[in-house]
């Protein structure tokens, strides 16, 4: 099969293959980073010459033979010209231009464009938008993100100045949870990708389907006002500024997993695209409730407990092949006889991975086994095999012509993630040896779909842009098995018994739909002889959440109950006398929720004098939340929530001079509560060991946010910035441990806080050392600090020195990179730190006696090298990831925040070693 779809590729190639013509192109934009429509575009020496569309885009046909000198022109802009623009063969150089604004005496100005390269103005273009962006942001462009390792957008966003990633998918940024960071693609929110958390899981979209990563650090009124960290805006491809035809692949060695023993339960025949085939669905003969399935007599409950597979609990073993990945574009920008462009490009991707952590241990400490690490509630040692499969793909067309533009988005990806562990160990505080194993499988898709337009309706650069969007995420949890064997300690020669309160089957499905609409009117006007702009606009995001689970429990005689797991569940093993499926699902399992999200602003962009820019302005939001469930007495619960928030801000901006300026902004803004933290729902992750539920009394946050930044821009493509910022919320929501946890069976909740504070430092430098290499490096230093209701204390309100649940002492980012256009060899080598982070908030006495949890900090070093060959058109690349390959885990914080101190008393409670991994990838573009 896998021959068969390589010569369909190789034919499919070869049928599309033509000559092409090289060419200049690229975009042109105004210091706010805005395009610039009707640019001219003259090449010296020529007569004639191009004008840009609305997007700013140009293109020039070129002759490899030749160097260009291009002149950049508009009324009301300083022209520039680029010297010595060159073509290699039949390639397309790209040029993005920035244009500064004329003095004010437009007629007397005279301008003498500095000597400029067409690499140096394209690097720039990144540090333009950051630097001239409405508000305090982060900028990573498709060319950056090339250079990493990095595979999904969740590794990449680590790069962040203020940012870090937990558990390799979910962003934190300036130290703020999830909760307080919201995720866009292509100017359309993203739903909340998992069932537990308000939170957007990054690893779904790859890198290489990226163009550019802004991540805005304050608010403005055209944004959402509900964050406090961070704004993840994603673009993906768009128009291609050249016609590609790549095919990738790659293979990565992993020197924990690769090659070694992987053990899993046997895999379905369509596992390897990323979709169960029906096997681990619940019988289709089984009842439809809880309450149709007790009513019925043993005999029938006997012959539908029958009716689950008890094959599926057969282990098989296999040797974990090497990583891989395969990846096609295709992208082409056709020119029509009326003067439009249509741009389209595709582009697929598949991965499959698997495993091996070894070396995994879990354990528990409370208060009263403190200082020691020999006394515990339990020591387990794991070993994880994960099979993983990830495919996506994005489909964007554009239509544009003259002023106007329309394009159709659309991404899709599939994750599909099984988890097996067995789990071996002692339970002091039950006197137990425990053999546990399960098997976990997260299938999660993804679909974003997107309208828009832009359109300039006058020649003084009125502008209208609309987005419709909706988007679909639909999770599945079929057949989470497990299996919790155990005998007494002393009495070894006693055999395994299935606990059967612990041993069960666990089957749910999340529906979530999300459909919205944005628009905005974007007005220039001229005041005080200075360009000055309003924008006015409006938006609406629905989003609907069905979610459903059933739990069942195996029970039966002691006999029954000591075979081994894979005889257990057999059909010859069930029965009347032996083992029956209980149902133990609850009411509160299943709810329904909508919400509905209403906002408009007015901002004005305004010049004051020659320095000074203030963007300010309000946004009005009104928010409906509607979620129904029971509670376990069988009674309705309803939370109908409706709330007005009036959201001002303002951003101001001094220009001492070109290269420094001086910024300052405040906002409000909110964190509202997710359909799953307002649900009565309640979970036991057996994976984690620990309970989730959810609070219908949640209320949402209102954060006070303050900013103070310098920067200063020394060159092209260099910057230097160091800020600082301030945050103080109200009513922040936290996920702490419920005092009435115990040693066996901790619970985590949602719950609102008095009050709280947050403040912190960034500095951020990038350098170029020569025409080839350039440094990075950025800083971020946080402090919190929480006012709560202690309900240990009978509810007295108390200040804790901890910080805010998911928050970091310190970031660290350094990262040299290389890059030779002549030799066709780049390269990077990065360092990443991330400061012991508030993992889970615990219960210290009179609660449940337990420590706060932090995540050990890891030195994290990736090395990369990649060559152009085979004349520009093929491309290696070497990737060494997690060099040092230190521990991942969590630990009992009995001493400071600071750093793990084993010595001190400071303990592991879940620990593994991710291994370095080592991959080999070769790209093929068949047009350049």
């Amino acid at each position: 099969m896998k021959r068969s779809l390589l010569l369909i590729l190789v034919t499919f190639v070869y049928s599309i293959l033509y000559a092409q013509n090289g060419k200049i192109s690229g975009k042109v934009t105004n210091s706010s980073i805005e395009p610039l429509a009707g640019v001219s575009i003259t090449i010296e020496g020529q007569t004639g010459g191009v004008r840009t569309d609305i997007e700013g885009r140009f293109s020039l046909s070129a002759n490899p033979a030749k160097k260009y000198n291009l002149t950049f022109s508009s009324v009301g802009y300083a022209p520039k010209t680029i010297y010595d623009v060159t073509v290699a063969g039949n390639e397309v150089q790209t040029i993005d231009v920035v244009l500064a604004d004329a003095s004010k005496a437009l007629e007397t100005v005279v301008v003498q464009a500095v000597r400029t390269n067409a690499r140096r103005e394209t690097t720039a273009s990144l540090l333009n938008f950051q630097k001239n962006n409405a508000g305090v942001a982060s900028v990573l462009a498709a060319d950056f993100i090339r250079r990493t390792p990095d595979r999904n957008t969740g590794e990449v966003l680590k790069r962040v100045s203020g940012a870090s990633i937990q558990d390799n998918k979910f962003v934190i940024v300036r130290g703020l949870s999830d909760r307080y960071n919201a995720a866009f693609i292509n100017n359309a929110q993203l739903p909340s990708s998992e069932p537990d958390k308000k939170v957007f899981s990054f690893d779904v979209i790859p890198s290489v389907l990226v163009d550019n990563i802004v991540i805005s650090k304050t608010a403005t009124p055209d944004i959402t006002g509900e964050f406090a960290g961070g704004l993840v805006q994603i673009q993906t491809k768009d128009v291609p500024s050249k016609d590609v035809f790549s095919v990738g692949f790659s293979i990565g060695y992993n020197t924990v997993s690769t090659f070694k023993d992987f053990t899993s339960n046997e895999r379905n025949s369509t596992d390897w695209i990323g979709f169960d085939d029906g096997t681990r669905k619940l019988p289709a003969s089984f009842p439809s409730n809880r309450q149709r399935y007790t009513v019925k007599n043993d005999i029938d409950k006997a012959a539908l407990s029958q009716s689950f597979n008890g094959d599926v609990y057969k282990e098989k073993s296999s040797k974990a092949a090497p990583n891989q990945s395969y990846n096609l574009t295709w992208g082409k920008a056709s020119k029509l006889k009326n003067g439009a462009t249509i741009g389209t490009i595709v582009s697929l991707i598949y991965r499959n991975t698997k495993a091996v952590y070894s070396d995994a241990e879990r354990n528990r400490y409370d208060f009263e086994r403190a200082n020691t690490d020999k006394d515990y509630i339990f020591k387990y040692k794991e070993i994880q095999n994960i099979y993983t499969v990830n495919w996506g793909g994005v489909a964007n067309f554009t239509y544009i012509q003259g002023n106007h533009k329309i394009s159709f988005k659309n991404l899709f990806n599939r994750n599909f993630e099984d988890k097996y562990v067995t789990r071996s160990g002692t339970n002091l505080n039950n006197n137990s040896s425990v053999l546990f194993n399960s098997s976990f499988l997260n299938q999660r898709s993804l679909y974003s779909t997107q309208l828009e337009g832009v359109h300039q309706l006058t020649t003084t650069g009125i502008k209208f842009t609309w987005n419709l969007n909706g988007a679909t995420n639909y999770k599945t949890q079929p057949d989470y098995r497990v299996v919790d064997y155990r005998r007494p300690i002393t009495l070894t020669s006693n055999p395994y018994v299935i606990n059967d309160d612990e041993t069960r089957r666990f089957f749910s499905t999340l529906q979530d739909y999300s459909g919205g609409f944005n628009a905005s009117l974007l007005v220039p006007f001229n005041l005080f002889q200075q360009k000055q702009t309003f924008k006015i606009g409006g938006s609406t995001l629905v989003r609907a959440r069905n979610f459903e689970a059933r739990n069942f429990q195996y029970a039966g005689s002691e006999a029954s109950r000591t075979l081994p797991v894979d005889q257990a569940f057999n059909t010859s093993n069930i029965g009347v006398d032996r083992l029956l499926i209980n149902e133990v699902t609850q009411n509160t399992d299943k709810y329904f929720a909508v919400s509905v999200l209403d906002g408009m602003y007015g901002m004005f962009d305004t010049r004051i004098g020659e320095n000074l820019r203030a963007i300010f302005g309000a946004r009005l939001e009104f928010f409906e939340q509607f979620l129904r469930s029971k509670d376990l007495g069988n009674e309705n619960v309803i939370v109908n929530t409706e709330k007005w928030d009036v959201l001002p801000s303002v951003n101001l901006t001094y220009s001492f001079n070109v290269k420094n300026q001086l910024r300052a902004s405040g906002a409000l803004t909110v964190a509202r509560p997710e359909f799953r933290e307002i649900a009565p729902f309640a979970f036991y992750d057996y994976d984690a060991i620990y309970g989730v539920s959810g609070n219908t009394d949640l209320k949402r946050t209102l954060i006070y946010n303050a900013d103070i930044r310098y920067e200063y821009y020394p060159k092209a493509g260099e910057a230097i910035s160091l800020g600082i910022f301030y945050k103080n919320f109200h009513d922040p929501i936290e996920f702490i441990m419920n005092p009435g946890s115990n040693a066996d069976r901790q619970n985590y909740e949602y719950r609102n806080a008095k009050k709280a504070t947050s403040y912190g430092a960034e500095l951020e430098i990038r350098k170029n050392i020569n025409s080839d290499f350039s440094v990075f490096t950025n800083l971020t230093y946080l402090f919190s600090e929480v006012t709560f209701n202690n309900l240990s204390a009978g509810g007295k309100e108390e200040t804790a020195s901890r910080p805010l649940q998911g928050q970091s002492p310190y970031l660290v980012n350094v990262g040299l990179q290389y890059n030779n256009d002549k030799s066709g060899l780049s390269g990077s080598l990065l360092y990443n730190r991330v400061g012991p982070r508030l993992y889970l908030v615990g219960s210290p006495p009179p609660g449940a006696g337990f420590y706060d949890v932090y995540d050990v900090p890891r030195d994290l070093v990736d090395l990369q090298v990649t060559k152009k060959i085979l004349k520009t058109k093929g491309e290696l690349r070497l990737t060494i990831a997690d060099i040092l390959n230190q521990p991942i885990g969590q630990y009992d914080n009995l001493t400071s925040r600071e750093s793990y101190k084993a010595g001190a008393g400071d303990r592991f409670t879940n620990r593994y070693t991710p291994g370095t991994t080592i991959t080999l990838a070769f790209t093929y573009n068949f047009l350049q």
